[in-house]
């Protein structure tokens, strides 16, 4: 009977003592864990307090430095949008990215149906919609969402404002093998603007030129 009994104090004391590793354990996890996540955000900035090189998402479906993608990706700023003084994105990317060529905008604008202006290619691939396929071969994303290549087999080029866009990322080699068989011949991202503060903020633009040219 005495060695029962003390067989079930040790088990006990066993048992107790099993309960504070367990727990000194979870306590030391636990607090590893703060102090990587605090490493983690504090490595965002460099040694002298600045920030990385620009990241893009579009190269591999994940925030990366520009100069690790294995991919050839032109980002075009707001700065850039900006200064260009045009009122669409693609004439934009036509003078500032390598290999991207979009058709001119037509009298009334770019169109939607097979034939319209804005048809756009990247190093040769794309262009027309062909008969039976539904895209162009350039896959065009709003924030990183697929436009499938607008209506009728055609991009939706009229609403790609430089007013709206914060900047536009074109991946120029083939992507299939991250956004499908409309991506043969890249990618354009077109990241719009957020708003930074707090209510509603208006910008006017207008401009004027020779035989009554007006903007607006």
């Amino acid at each position: 009977m005495k060695t029962t009994v003390r067989a079930l104090q040790t088990l006990r004391l066993f048992t107790e003592n099993w309960k504070i590793i367990l727990l000194s354990a979870f306590v030391a996890f636990a607090t590893l864990n703060a102090a990587a996540t605090e490493s983690a955000a504090d490595s965002l900035r460099g040694k002298d307090g600045g920030t990385f090189d620009e990241f893009v998402v579009t190269g591999v479906r994940d925030e990366t430095a520009l100069r690790h993608l294995p991919m050839t990706v032109s980002v075009v700023s707001r700065q850039t949008l900006e200064e260009s003084g045009e009122v669409s994105v693609l004439p934009v990317l036509n003078a500032q990215v390598p290999g991207f060529f979009s058709a001119s905008r037509g009298v009334m604008g770019y169109g939607v149906s097979s034939g319209a202006a804005g048809q756009m290619s990247i190093r040769g691939i794309g262009g027309p919609a062909q008969a039976g396929l539904p895209t162009t071969g350039v896959l065009v994303l709003i924030d990183g969402n697929p436009q499938y290549m607008g209506l009728m087999g055609h991009p939706i080029a009229d609403a790609y404002s430089t007013m709206t866009t914060e900047k536009v990322e074109v991946l120029r080699t083939p992507a299939s093998v991250l956004y499908g068989s409309n991506a043969m011949g890249g990618v354009v991202n077109i990241i719009t603007r957020q708003s930074k503060e707090d209510g509603v903020r208006t910008r006017l633009k207008a401009g004027g030129g020779s035989y009554g040219t007006v903007e607006t």
